[in-house]
């Protein structure tokens, strides 16, 4: 009587396994997902503010657009595939959003490389695609996720 009772309960609990762990799963694999977007906006944001550092000039030679997307790319290391917005030099006020999962784009105001006082403003516009297929579902092409920097000029 008593091995048959302790064989019940061992079925029991393989049905309480197939049943919660799905939902186990999901919320571990999402909380990875979530780190793994605080974790790009956390790089992106460091990169535009020195991006925007290197844009302002301390010294000769004044700055240039290709010493900002430098400064950018050498923030981010390996891992981002981030370009210049395709829409510079023409668009002075809105940033093309990316299309690509997990690629983006730096864009930078006027301004730089310009001798007296003003603002220099660096954005980076980064598509997240989560890995978790719901969550990817539920997004849809993926989340745009940007930050922006901007500094005056004082010389």
């Amino acid at each position: 009587m008593r091995k048959s009772l302790l064989r019940r309960h061992a079925g029991q609990s393989m049905v309480e396994f197939a049943v919660l762990s799905p939902v186990f799963f999901l919320l571990l694999l999402g909380t990875i997902d979530l780190g793994r977007a605080v974790y790009i906006y956390n790089t992106i944001s460091d990169a535009a503010r020195e991006g925007t550092r290197a844009a302002i000039p301390f010294d000769t030679p004044l700055p240039s657009n290709a010493t900002v997307v430098a400064a950018v790319q050498s923030k981010l290391g390996g891992g981002f595939a981030l370009a210049a917005d395709p829409c510079l030099p023409g668009c002075t006020t809105t940033p093309t959003t990316p299309t690509q999962p997990n690629t983006g784009y730096i864009w930078y105001g006027p301004g730089i490389g310009t001798p007296g006082r003003g603002e220099v403003t660096v954005k980076i516009s980064f598509l997240f695609q989560p890995w978790i297929p719901v969550v990817r579902d539920a997004a849809g092409d993926g989340v745009v996720i940007s930050a922006q920097s901007t500094m005056v000029t004082e010389y």
